[in-house]
């Protein structure tokens, strides 16, 4: 009978001790994408009946502001999704409220983090002592490995949150530096939204020429700055 690899033991004995950071993971990386689809087929059918409050109504942005940061802090709905979604819908006004929301979506998202991981990254890195080391060294520079996980197109905003718990990068560094961040993509997506003609092409997010080579920039700036992060030593 053959042996399981180290990796499924390993991850074994991470799922003994603490299952909930196995689940939190499958969670961030799968549920958004099903409620991105709940969320647009049920724009499909009911768009043509909604009335759409303004933005600028107190009801309304706290509603928006609070109800947002849930969905995407609680990892139901992806940022980019809810993004390009607000700016067809309300337009520039919400871009302000879009923001804070996205802040308080990353406070919910790293503190749910920190309550689930109960030092799993120890065990994660048990098998990687030099990987180990190296997080240890860098953790007064943490806030530069958020600000480009951040810019990042391609890394869930789910899945980066539950990894800034795990690495214990500090509260206010997951809003300031996740917030510089952000904001790129985030204004781009927000611009899809904006520009879209119809719910239609709102939902399918349809991305100009130009705004191809502005993800391709910030996927660039990303992986250097990621790369730079864990290449760069600390001088003996």
């Amino acid at each position: 009978m053959s042996k399981k690899p180290p990796i499924f033991k390993h991850f074994s004995l991470i799922y003994r001790r603490n299952p909930m950071v196995l689940i939190a993971i499958f969670w961030a990386g799968i549920v958004p994408s099903l409620g991105a689809l709940f969320l647009v087929q049920w724009l499909y059918r009911s768009w043509g009946g909604l009335e759409i409050p303004p933005i600028l109504a107190f009801h309304t942005a706290i509603s928006y502001v609070f109800l947002g940061a849930l969905m995407m802090g609680m990892a139901l709905i992806p940022t980019t999704f809810f993004s390009v979604i607000s700016g067809f819908v309300f337009g520039w006004a919400a871009f302000p409220f879009l923001v804070l929301s996205y802040t308080l979506a990353s406070a919910i998202g790293y503190l749910s983090g920190r309550l689930l991981e109960k030092n799993s990254l120890e065990w994660l890195l048990k098998p990687y002592p030099k990987a180990e080391k190296i997080i240890e060294e860098k953790k007064d520079r943490m806030g530069w490995l958020i600000f480009f996980v951040r810019i990042s197109p391609v890394i869930p905003f789910a899945i980066s949150n539950l990894v800034f718990a795990m690495l214990d990068t500090g509260l206010k560094r997951v809003l300031w530096f996740g917030l510089l961040g952000m904001l790129p993509r985030t204004f781009l997506a927000f611009l899809t939204g904006v520009l879209a003609g119809d719910i239609q092409e709102a939902l399918r997010a349809k991305t100009a020429s130009w705004q191809y080579l502005v993800i391709a920039l910030l996927l660039i700036m990303s992986i250097w700055g990621i790369y730079s992060f864990f290449k760069t030593r600390r001088s003996s």
